[in-house]
């Protein structure tokens, strides 16, 4: 970075995601990005209409545009949407380029404060960053302290982004919790952070093992998401939802389906790269989303007849299924599962 970049703009006129932030009508993401009157926050917009409905590689080439903008929100917009698109399109060092500006970001800023929403954007950006990464955040200021600076559509993703990380550490519960009070709370409709509230309630109630609750919100989600094409929350979110895709999706619209587990096979690819590597061939490139989908169902000592009766299948079907995807992987265990779906 150049000298004349070692102080980052904090100005009014940008807002971190700007698209995210917006309160919109699905099915209207498109006429909310073009309704932006600023050049920088409309690209970067479109540039996230592109990630979350699945097309990497035009939103790369946009937000590539702002990794070094003197604007912060532009700036860190730019390297959240850089580095996961580059973790889609299996280029992880690009990936990680993206998350060190992120890092920088906050680094500058906590030397050079110069507003509370700068530093809750940098802190939200850092956060979403690592616990999507499954890395440690003990070294990052509480985000809880800085969500009531953000805009609320961020102070959404910013409540989904601690009920993931509940969530990770088998805090069903309260990560359930979390989500919810948020809708109780929502002064209008965000698409993009309820998508992924949605995501995560989910995943919570199928561990919990309410498992028509948890249709019942995928659907909800699901008709949601299509107005927009955002297919990239299910992407993301696929092998933790433990084959409520495969129960749900895949009989009743096969092609989006299809669609939806290229995608998946993607993302996770790159996900394991970064993550995972040394595990990253036996998986994404061994198991297809289904197997995957068992194999994670199994590693959390789930039965035959209990997989069998969530995935509408026959008992005998996923014993078989199992003792397919040990031997591809070259385990003797179900146990022996978990490092492969690290998750």
């Amino acid at each position: 970075m150049n000298s004349s970049d070692n102080h980052i703009s904090s100005g009014c006129r940008t807002h971190l995601m700007p698209l995210m932030s917006s309160s919109f009508t699905p099915g209207q993401a498109q006429a909310t990005v073009n309704s932006f009157q600023d050049k920088g926050q409309r690209q970067i917009a479109q540039a996230e209409l592109y990630y979350f409905s699945a097309r990497a590689e035009e939103c790369k080439d946009i937000a590539e545009l702002y990794l070094q903008d003197k604007d912060i929100y532009l700036r860190l917009s730019a390297g959240l949407l850089y580095s996961f698109s580059n973790l889609t399109l299996g280029n992880p060092a690009a990936a990680k380029m993206g998350f060190r500006n992120i890092q920088e970001c906050l680094h500058q800023t906590e030397q050079n404060p110069s507003s509370n929403e700068a530093m809750a954007s940098c802190v939200f950006a850092n956060y979403l960053a690592m616990v999507l990464m499954h890395l440690p955040t003990d070294k990052l200021p509480p985000l809880r302290d800085f969500l009531p600076y953000l805009p609320a559509g961020l102070r959404a993703y910013g409540i989904y982004v601690l009920a993931h990380n509940a969530y990770l550490h088998e805090e069903y519960a309260n990560a359930l919790g979390l989500c919810q009070s948020v809708f109780l709370m929502l002064d209008g409709c965000y698409p993009i952070a309820m998508e992924y509230l949605y995501c995560v309630i989910i995943m919570s109630l199928v561990n919990q093992k309410k498992e028509n609750e948890a249709r019942d919100v995928l659907m909800t989600a699901w008709n949601m998401a299509k107005a927009d094409g955002f297919l990239e929350p299910f992407i993301e979110h696929h092998g933790l939802m433990l084959g409520q895709i495969e129960a749900c999706i895949k009989p009743t619209e096969p092609e989006l389906y299809k669609q939806l587990s290229q995608a998946v096979i993607a993302f996770s690819r790159g996900w394991m790269n970064i993550h995972n590597p040394k595990l990253q061939a036996s998986v994404t490139d061994k198991l297809t989303p289904m197997e995957f989908a068992i194999a994670m169902l199994a590693s959390k000592g789930w039965s035959n007849q209990e997989i069998a009766n969530h995935l509408s299948m026959s008992s005998n079907t996923i014993k078989h299924y199992i003792s397919s995807i040990l031997q591809t992987l070259g385990v003797k265990s179900r146990k022996e599962l978990k490092p492969f779906v690290n998750k």
